[in-house]
């Protein structure tokens, strides 16, 4: 075989392996939820490694008409992760719908989601009762709390205790609640990532990244989020919360 020949033989191979990168799954959806009149799910997208690059709940415009009304106990939506695709530490999210919001009164009293990607398993979650003080009030080792966060006392059953972000403006009085990001606790270990996001900011059609404030040190292995995202894809006519930027701790 000549050189010219090598040559376009070793083009051809080239060709053939950008082809085959092509082929690489680097989206991945969990089963769809009815939430409103419409549908949320889940997605994890990685890089051409595998490596996953970020995790989102999605739903389209329709999940945001004929969310329940008049209901004593807000509906909790349970989202599976996608199958085919690893990444810890997260098991399951939850999608909270909150008609009157929730305390304190004066800030987080509005309509909004609270989107909890939880580390626990469902049974886990499910173990967390009303008379679990100690538990919920048990601190973070300092290194595992995120810098300006503040460990609120009490906590919620099936759910933990929160850790809220002492710099965003509704905390800080600069401002009225639209987004924040809150961290979530029990038996002194983090337990959850939480976003939440007020229904009349998501109507603005937002596109928002913040960054989410690192602890010095994660209890566990697993990817986490740098940054978080809010946003909406009017050619899909669609919402996301994406957890994105990972760092991946061994």
């Amino acid at each position: 075989m000549n050189t010219q020949s090598v040559f376009f033989a070793l083009l051809l191979l080239l060709f053939l392996s950008c082809q085959e990168d092509e082929k690489v799954q680097t989206r991945f959806t969990g089963p769809e939820v009815a939430v409103g009149d419409g549908q949320a799910w889940t997605v994890v997208n990685t890089d051409q490694r595998g490596n996953p690059t970020s995790l989102a709940v999605e739903m389209d415009a329709d999940a945001m008409e004929g969310l329940p009304t008049g209901q004593h106990h807000p509906p909790s939506y349970v989202l599976r992760l996608p199958t085919g695709v690893d990444l810890p530490p997260y098991d399951h999210i939850t999608l909270d719908w909150n008609e009157h919001g929730h305390e304190p009164m004066h800030v987080y009293d509005v309509p909004h989601f609270d989107i909890h990607f939880y580390f626990i398993s469902e049974t886990e979650r499910d173990g967390i009762g009303p008379d679990d003080s100690l538990a919920f009030n048990k601190p973070l080792p300092a290194e595992n709390l995120p810098p300006d966060y503040l460990e609120t006392p009490g906590g919620v059953p099936r759910m933990g205790a929160h850790v809220i972000d002492l710099q965003s403006p509704e905390i800080s009085g600069e401002g009225s609640f639209t987004h924040t990001f809150i961290y979530g606790k029990y038996d002194g270990e983090i337990i959850f990532l939480e976003p939440m996001v007020t229904t009349e900011f998501l109507r603005t059609k937002p596109d928002v990244t913040a960054q989410v404030r690192q602890p010095q040190e994660w209890q566990h292995a697993g990817y986490y989020p740098t940054n978080y995202r809010i946003a909406y894809d009017a050619g899909k006519d669609r919402y996301s919360v994406v957890l994105k930027d990972f760092v991946s701790v061994q």
